[in-house]
C-alpha cells in the first residue's frame, strides 16, 4: 500500500507568495530633524570710550568655539574691537584715562582736605575748576593716586566653558616716566557673579564660570606680565548661564583694576610719591576669549 505525504506549509507558502506578488508598492518619505547649538561666548562692553561718544551696553564680541582648537583665539563673528566699562553700577562707557591730569588724594591728614567738583568735570580728573580745603598734616600725611581711578570692567556670558587671555601692548610714556615699562603699571582681575540694580542689573540668572576649571590666574601681578603676547588670565570650567533668562541676566563681569608703582613688579595698590616727579604713562590691554 503506497502513502503519499502532502505539505499544507508548502501550499500555504506559495499561496501567500502569489497574493504578495499581486500588492502595488509604496515609497518611503523621511524626514531628519535636527537641532545643534554652538559653543558661544559674548563679550559685552561699550562701542568706545566717554571722550569718543561710546555707546553701552552693547555686544562686542561674538566668539564661536568650535571649530577652533583648544588653546587658540575663538573665531569672533562682529568685526573690530569693543571697550570696556567704567567701575560703577550701570552700563556707562570706560573712561578716557589721558582726558586729564589723574586726581590724587589725601591720606592720613588730620583736618580738612575736602574735595569739591563745582565746575561739573569729570571727578576723577584734577581741573582748575575743582576745590579742596586747607588740611591739616603730621608726618604720617602724604599724597597718592585716587584707588578706585583705574577699575574697569566687560560682562562675558556663555553656553559653554571658556578662557580668558590678555595682552599688554603699546606702553606710552612722558616726562619724568620715560624710564618706566610695563612693569610699573600693576593688574588684577576679579570675576563678579552678579550686581547693579533696575536697568543696570546683570548676573540674576548666572554662575560663577571659574568652577570646574583653575580659574583666575593668580600669579599676574603687572602689565609686564603679559606683554610679550597674549597671556592667560583666565581658565573655566563651566558656562556663565545657569538658569533661563536674557543675556544679561546670564552675564558675569570681570573687574579689572590697574595700578601705578614708582618700581617694576607693581602691587595692585597706587604707590606714587612726589619723587616720581611729573609725567604719563599708558598702555593698551587687549582681552580675547580663546577654546579651553
Amino acid at each position: 500500500m503506497r502513502r503519499e505525504l502532502s505539505c499544507p506549509l508548502l501550499t500555504a507558502l506559495t499561496a501567500f507568495g502569489v497574493a504578495a506578488s499581486a500588492m502595488p508598492a509604496y515609497a518611503a518619505t523621511t524626514d531628519r530633524p535636527y537641532f545643534r547649538a554652538q559653543s558661544l561666548v559674548i563679550v559685552i562692553g561699550a562701542t568706545e570710550d566717554e571722550a569718543n561718544g561710546g555707546v553701552a551696553p552693547v555686544a562686542v564680541d561674538f566668539n564661536l568655539l568650535t571649530p577652533a582648537s583648544s588653546g587658540t583665539a575663538a573665531p569672533d563673528l562682529i568685526a573690530g574691537d569693543g571697550f570696556v566699562f567704567n567701575s560703577n553700577a550701570g552700563f556707562d562707557p570706560g573712561h578716557d584715562f589721558s582726558g586729564g591730569a589723574t586726581r590724587l588724594i589725601l591720606e592720613d591728614e588730620t583736618s580738612g582736605g575736602n574735595f569739591g567738583n563745582p565746575g561739573g568735570g569729570d571727578i576723577d580728573y584734577l581741573e582748575a575748576s575743582d576745590t579742596l580745603t586747607s588740611f591739616g598734616l603730621d608726618n604720617m600725611t602724604d599724597l597718592n593716586l585716587r584707588q578706585s581711578r583705574h577699575v574697569s570692567r566687560f560682562l562675558v556670558v556663555s553656553n559653554a566653558a571658556f578662557d580668558m587671555f590678555a595682552q599688554a601692548s603699546n606702553l606710552s610714556t612722558t616726562g619724568d616716566f620715560t624710564s618706566m615699562g610695563y612693569a610699573n603699571i600693576g593688574f588684577r582681575a576679579l570675576i563678579n557673579r552678579s550686581g547693579g540694580s533696575g536697568a543696570g542689573q546683570w548676573g540674576s540668572a548666572a554662575q560663577n564660570p571659574a568652577i570646574g576649571g583653575s580659574g583666575l590666574v593668580t600669579t599676574l601681578n603687572d602689565l609686564g606680565d603679559m606683554s610679550a603676547g597674549p597671556t592667560k588670565i583666565f581658565d573655566g570650567g563651566r558656562r556663565t548661564a545657569r538658569f533661563p533668562g536674557t543675556l544679561l541676566e546670564q552675564a558675569v563681569s570681570f573687574n579689572i583694576r590697574y595700578a601705578l608703582s614708582g618700581s617694576p613688579d607693581a602691587g595692585i595698590d597706587n604707590d606714587y610719591d612726589f619723587s616720581m616727579g611729573v609725567g604719563t604713562i599708558g598702555a593698551d590691554v587687549t582681552y580675547t576669549v580663546y577654546t579651553p
